[in-house]
């Protein structure tokens, strides 16, 4: 189901725009050139404008030409193909595809969205969970993505340590706990006595030497 927000293509657009050769969301892909198909699919959802689409023909060339295929030819199993190879984008991408005719001769028109789950890739994301490699989930994978920011790749490098914190502002507070939870939102912090959450955004992370321990210092904002 397209969003409310997504534009809508029609088959009189995708007729039009078939032979626009200067539109940087407008790609032409032969038959077999099937790793592009997958590459610009992503390519358009994750340069396009959330909700805007790009277009990918396929069987038409470089000059919106539809190429001439045998009479014999399955367009209905190159549409399954398409969809296929497109679906191995990972997070998954939306798209559309139609099946159409120009002077007698099919070609596959494919409608990609620019994502808001941006960036996407051209195959699944892996981790290792216990003996085995396994397909990231999408809260794994976004995980992975959130762990590129130093800070957040520190402190969940402290999970079931016990450290200091310190809350200032109108929080206040301290104690000692336990680090049980870290995302890119919230991190968490547990002891015999309390559980507390903070944002992610107001912790700042140091180290203190005397007790070899390190020390959360929470600023909420004024």
């Amino acid at each position: 189901m397209l969003e409310e927000n997504y534009a809508i293509v029609t088959e009189e657009d995708l007729f039009r725009k078939v032979s626009h050769t200067e539109n940087n969301f407008i790609e032409r892909k032969t038959v077999s050139n099937t790793r592009d198909w997958l590459e610009t699919a992503v390519a358009f959802a994750n340069s396009c404008p959330v909700g805007q689409p790009g277009i990918l023909y396929v069987n038409v060339d470089n000059n919106g030409e539809v190429i001439p295929q045998p009479a014999e030819y399955d367009f209905e199993k190159l549409h399954k193909s398409i969809s296929k190879r497109i679906g191995e984008a990972w997070p998954p991408i939306y798209f559309v595809t139609h099946i159409l005719n120009k002077d007698g001769h099919e070609f596959v028109a494919v409608v990609v969205y620019g994502s808001p789950n941006r960036p996407h890739f051209s195959g699944r994301a892996w981790v290792r969970v216990s003996p085995e490699n396994i397909d990231a989930s999408e809260e794994q994978y976004n995980l992975l993505l959130a762990q590129r920011t130093r800070k957040l790749r520190a402190l969940r490098s402290l999970l079931s340590q016990t450290v200091y914190w310190h809350a200032t502002n109108y929080i206040g507070g301290n104690s000692v706990g336990e680090i049980i939870e870290c995302n890119e939102f919230y991190l968490t912090l547990t002891n015999p006595n309390e559980i507390r959450s903070f944002p992610i955004d107001w912790i700042t992370l140091t180290y203190e030497p005397r007790n070899k321990k390190y020390k959360l210092i929470i600023t909420a904002p004024q």
